[in-house]
């Protein structure tokens, strides 16, 4: 029977969660399915499911199941005993799985607690190789975690054969505040879908902006570190000096939705602002295209794909200099504001909009750069070395 050599995505959630690590694992998963050097399978962690349930989609394998963490809810001591009498059944089930469908690595994504499992299976000599691929609010999440939880996920990270970081600046947080070896940290830059932004330029799709011409957007889950609270006041700061734009809010619903709608209304932004939540991706790509300028107002930042989908697609980028902005757009990019400053981005925007030979310019040298440094495939090249047995 033909069973070919596999890689294991892993991701703490479901595939239809609007999340741009959802987007990382999918694109990832592609290319291992066009490589053909191992087939791809992405495992999403469902707490209400206490089998595996399988599925396909284009060439890759789709798993579902549950995975236990050793400290959980609001009762870590009863969940830590849980987690260790069902520990035996546990590793068992996991490694009759990863012979079955012949795991030789597991690229575990957005580390958390539940992905205790497979730094236990690598103590026991399971013949996998471990990465942990991290993104930026896993970090956090770690560093904010109790003194019960935060050993024990830097124990597990540093279980790892390679730790996976999107951006340099993200590698340096971690490697400081994790505590990580810096010789199993390694930065892989994300990446874009050539063909999928090239198949947006013929998607028609507009955001209504009522009798606006055009409109600046932002695309970002709606929460206080993405800043659009600060998009608002510069914006508000515009209209007042003559902007004749709509600003459309696209991105994953939360409850700070509430907080920003409430904002606006407080700001007098009715009929100015507009808020698109969970927006289909390839409608957001189309929204991207005929954008007067993506603006990205983040106060934390560890790599940003909108950056590089707007820089592919031709859309004029000003972002705050947050975290890998800078490693995406360039350290001589111009329009770069300070975060969590209105003014400057204010200042930085309108400069975007009045200067627009330069701004062409930039718009050419960033498509440039996005497509000879930024795609998926270079990125699945350099994980496909970093999953070899030899890699470090």
């Amino acid at each position: 029977m033909n069973n070919p050599p596999s890689v294991l995505f892993v991701l703490p959630w479901s595939l239809s969660d609007a999340d741009g690590v959802s987007q990382v694992v999918i694109n990832l998963a592609r290319e291992a399915a066009k490589h053909e050097n191992l087939r791809p399978i992405i495992f999403c962690a469902d707490p209400s499911q206490e089998t595996f349930q399988v599925g396909e989609t284009e060439g890759i394998t789709l798993v579902s199941g549950r995975l236990r963490a050793p400290l959980s809810g609001a009762q870590p001591g009863r969940n830590l005993a849980t987690f260790a009498h069902k520990l035996r059944d546990e590793l068992r089930i996991w490694r009759a799985f990863l012979e079955k469908y012949n795991v030789r690595v597991v690229n575990a994504h957005h580390p958390s607690l539940d992905y205790s499992v497979f730094a236990l299976l690598r103590t026991r000599r399971a013949k996998i190789r471990l990465l942990f691929s991290l993104h930026g609010t896993d970090v956090t999440a770690v560093e904010k975690s109790g003194v019960a939880a935060r050993p024990i996920a830097r124990w597990m990270l540093k279980k790892a054969d390679r730790i996976i970081c999107c951006s340099e600046a993200l590698r340096k947080r971690a490697q400081v505040s994790l505590k990580l070896d810096e010789r199993r940290l390694t930065t892989i830059h994300n990446g874009i879908d050539v063909s999928e932004l090239d198949q947006a330029k013929t998607n028609v799709y507009k955001p209504d902006v009522g009798g606006f011409d055009n409109y600046l957007l932002n695309v970002a889950s709606y929460e206080h570190r993405k800043g659009q609270d600060i998009l608002l006041h510069a914006y508000t700061d515009l209209l007042r000096n003559g902007l004749k734009s709509a600003l459309v809010l696209i991105g994953r619903s939360t409850p700070y939705l509430q907080t920003l709608r409430g904002m606006a209304r407080q700001l007098g932004l009715q009929g100015h602002v507009f808020f698109i939540p969970d927006l289909e991706h390839s409608q957001t790509l189309s929204a991207i295209r005929h954008a007067r300028l993506l603006v990205q107002s983040s106060r934390e930042e560890a790599f940003g794909l909108p950056l590089l989908e707007a820089g592919y697609l031709g859309t004029p980028i000003v972002a705050a200099r947050a975290g890998g902005v800078p490693e995406v757009l360039g350290g001589y990019y111009p329009y770069l504001a300070e975060p969590d400053n209105p003014a400057a981005l204010a200042a930085a925007i309108d400069e975007a909009l009045f200067n627009p030979t330069d701004t062409k310019r930039q718009v050419k040298l960033m498509k440039r750069r996005v497509a000879t440094g930024f795609t998926w495939g270079t990125a699945y090249n350099a994980y496909e070395s970093a999953w070899s047995a030899d890699a470090g």
